[in-house]
């Protein structure tokens, strides 16, 4: 089994419901699944629309390029196609931010629109260690 560190986002149509019917989909992909709350991050590195964003961890016996392609093929049923990149348009965006605590993705790990959710996570944890 393999943990994962998966990062949503959403910068379209109905945002939030679109990160949380992702978050409910990951939840069937992954056991042990954890996921922060949804929360609102500006774009990096383009213009556009505010994003819904969220971070998710779970473990799989999946290899990593498995599960990538799995995100990948959720990514292009909810939209997400040439059209939709060639405008910046985000129906959903779900990306392996870390895989067996290697941190594959180190630019989008960096960034906040992936570090509230991680830490949101991650202060779950400590609290329950604590508890």
């Amino acid at each position: 089994m393999q943990h994962y560190v998966v990062s949503i986002g959403s910068n379209c149509g109905d945002r939030k419901e679109s990160v949380a019917k992702a978050i409910d989909w990951l939840s069937g992909l992954l056991d042990e699944f954890k996921a922060s709350q949804i929360y609102e991050t500006p774009p990096v590195g383009h213009q556009g629309s505010d994003y819904m964003n969220a971070v998710v961890t779970g473990v799989s016996d999946m290899t990593p390029s498995l599960l990538e392609r799995e995100l990948k093929r959720y990514e292009v049923e909810c939209g997400r196609d040439l059209y939709a990149r060639i405008r910046n348009l985000v129906p959903i965006d779900l990306d392996i931010v870390i895989a067996d605590g290697n941190v594959v993705r180190p630019e989008d790990y960096k960034r906040g629109f992936f570090q509230i959710g991680y830490h949101q996570l991650h202060l779950a944890d400590m609290e329950k260690q604590k508890g």
